[in-house]
């Protein structure tokens, strides 16, 4: 797979969790609690977090090869 299009398409995936968080922040922050990191509200959030993470991870890897290639 070319790494242009495969860094669109991973760039496209965080503009929608972007969005994920914009939205979930919006309507979850006051569930939220710091003491209690164990509710199912704090799951999904780790879980997106986590997800966020690795498709950063792929982006700067695809950075990285297309700039060794040019």
């Amino acid at each position: 797979m070319d790494y242009k299009t495969k860094r669109y398409d991973l760039l496209m995936q965080k503009m929608k969790l972007d969005k994920f968080f914009t939205m979930y922040l919006e309507k979850f922050d006051k569930q939220m609690d710091a003491e209690k990191p164990n509710t199912p509200i704090w799951k999904l959030y780790k879980q997106k977090s986590s997800e966020y993470n690795k498709l950063c991870q792929e982006i700067r890897n695809c950075e990285y090869w297309i700039k060794k290639h040019v």
